[in-house]
């Protein structure tokens, strides 16, 4: 007789059992789901601040590539005789500028803990 009453109750949940099992996984699911999500979207937000630095030394690059025409050809400064006296010739100085920028965003923390 102790063995039917065991066997019958372990068989079968009743309704609020299901209920709270199913309200217990999607909240465990939620909460899963936010953290992977809120871990992918940190990763993508700073790749993203990393291309909009980067973004005007792309443009630079691509403008000299259209203006040139259908080669890749990128001038090194300094390499033609009357280069000196040309202002403007290359975009490679404002490419500098803007890799000494990034730079200088990217370790700022750093840089003031040194200053400091």
């Amino acid at each position: 007789m102790a063995s039917s009453i065991t066997k019958g109750s372990a068989s079968s949940f009743s309704f609020s059992e299901h209920w709270l099992l199913m309200v217990a996984t999607a909240l465990i699911c939620g909460i899963v789901g936010y953290i992977i999500y809120d871990a992918i979207m940190a990763t993508a937000s700073e790749l993203l601040q990393r291309l909009l630095v980067i973004s005007p030394l792309l443009l630079i690059i691509l403008v000299h590539w259209l203006s040139t025409g259908s080669q890749l050809n990128f001038p090194i400064p300094g390499s033609e005789p009357s280069a000196i006296h040309r202002a403007g010739g290359s975009p490679w100085g404002v490419a500098f500028v803007l890799m000494l920028l990034f730079f200088l965003i990217s370790y700022q923390p750093s840089l003031h803990d040194l200053i400091s």
